[in-house]
């Protein structure tokens, strides 16, 4: 559905159903009224550490951090909400992701890594859904939620954004959703950075303004879909 008929076609609705049907347009306005939820993804966790850098820095308690400035500078916006998928160091299964998502009404999906290869690399990756796992309009949205990302992104480090994955949590038929790895843990300069306070709110503060550009761009083209 248009994002902006949204809103005109439930005001229609709401202003109808409190002439014909009272006890329903209480209910029309929640809907009118309620804020954009975004579910955002801290990986791993708990038992599941994730990558590990070779100071010793580990993937969950990085992602856990940018995680939480992202859903703060959210929870600021006014109409947006953010929804963690977990909010302290415990384990939650990737299926178990996607459902908290979904039956919180999220609108998006943000995933949260820190990547791991070759000492040598250095930089964010972003990730959106495969054609395989959504349908054309999801994937087109998740593609357009990640360029916004990647051009943020790209004013702090280098950026990889040609990359469509399979992975579970981008599995959602009906959320655009991507994964964004802030940066290659395992690259010994890297790493100090992703454990640094500045670098993280940097990391957040530029998925956040690819949010936004996103939400921009998709309020602005009649033909945008939600």
């Amino acid at each position: 559905m248009f994002l902006h008929f949204r809103h005109i076609s439930y005001g229609l609705f709401a202003a109808a159903a409190a002439t014909f049907f009272p006890t329903w347009a209480g209910h029309a306005q929640a809907r009118l009224n309620r804020p954009l939820v975004i579910a955002v993804d801290p990986g791993h966790g708990g038992r599941d550490p994730g990558a590990i850098g070779c100071h010793g820095a580990k993937e969950k308690i990085v992602t856990l951090a940018i995680a939480k400035d992202l859903a703060r500078r959210i929870d600021l916006t006014p109409r947006m909400h953010a929804v963690l998928t977990r909010t302290g160091d415990y384990y939650v299964g990737l299926h178990q992701r996607v459902r908290i998502a979904q039956r919180a009404g999220a609108e998006l999906f943000i995933s949260i890594h820190a990547d791991a290869g070759n000492p040598s690399y250095h930089g964010a990756t972003v990730y959106s859904q495969s054609p395989a796992d959504a349908p054309d309009v999801t994937q087109d949205q998740s593609e357009k939620l990640a360029d916004g990302i990647t051009r943020q992104l790209r004013r702090i480090e280098p950026v990889r954004r040609d990359r469509q994955a399979d992975f579970v949590v981008l599995r959602s038929r009906r959320i655009p959703s991507v994964l964004v790895e802030a940066g290659f843990i395992t690259n010994p300069e890297q790493e100090r950075e992703l454990t640094k306070r500045a670098f993280q709110r940097s990391v957040a503060a530029a998925i956040f303004g690819g949010i936004q550009r996103f939400l921009a761009g998709r309020l602005s083209r009649p033909s945008a879909v939600r």
